[in-house]
C-alpha cells in the first residue's frame, strides 16, 4: 500500500440504509450512507463522483479528479453488529506506481492517491459528526 493512504474513520452518522441489505452482496459489508454522503461532498473538493456500487467485500466509488480516476473501496467494521460505527476507506491503487501505455512505462502516482486521500480525510475532519479520523499503511482492520 501507499504508506498513509487508508482511512478509519469512527462514527455513528452512517446507519445501514433502507434496502441496502438487499443491495449487499455479503453479509456485513455496509457503507452505502458512506457513499451517499461523499458523493455530496467530494465535488466541494473538486472530485468528480462517477458512479457507486455495493461489491461482495463494501462499497466502491469511482471518482475523478483531473484527468486520475481511482476507486475508492468502502468497508465497513466486519465485526460489527446492528448499525456499523467504524468504517474504512482505502485507494484502489496500491502501489506508488502504474503501468501507463501513452508513455510505455511506470509512472509514479503516489502524490494524486494521496492528494485524493487527503481531499477525503479533509471531509470528514470538518464534520463535527465524525468522532475519529485515523491514517494507516495498510488496511485498519
Amino acid at each position: 500500500m501507499i504508506p498513509n493512504s487508508c482511512i478509519k474513520i469512527r462514527t455513528s452518522k452512517f446507519p445501514l440504509l433502507d434496502g441496502e441489505e438487499a443491495e449487499i452482496v455479503n453479509e456485513n459489508m455496509y457503507g452505502k450512507a458512506v457513499c451517499r454522503y461523499l458523493e455530496s461532498k467530494l465535488p466541494e473538493e473538486t472530485v468528480e463522483v462517477l458512479f457507486y456500487c455495493s461489491e461482495d467485500w463494501g462499497w466502491w466509488m469511482e471518482i475523478k479528479l483531473n484527468n486520475f480516476v481511482m476507486g475508492l473501496c468502502i468497508y465497513s467494521d466486519p465485526n460489527a453488529e446492528g448499525d456499523p460505527e467504524s468504517y474504512a476507506i482505502i485507494p484502489s491503487i496500491d502501489s506508488d506506481r502504474k503501468w501507463s501505455w501513452s508513455r510505455f512505462r511506470k509512472v509514479d502516482v503516489s502524490k494524486d492517491v494521496l492528494n485524493i486521500i487527503d481531499k477525503v480525510v479533509s471531509i470528514f475532519e470538518k464534520d463535527n459528526d465524525v468522532e475519529e479520523v485515523t491514517r494507516h499503511d495498510d488496511f485498519p482492520y
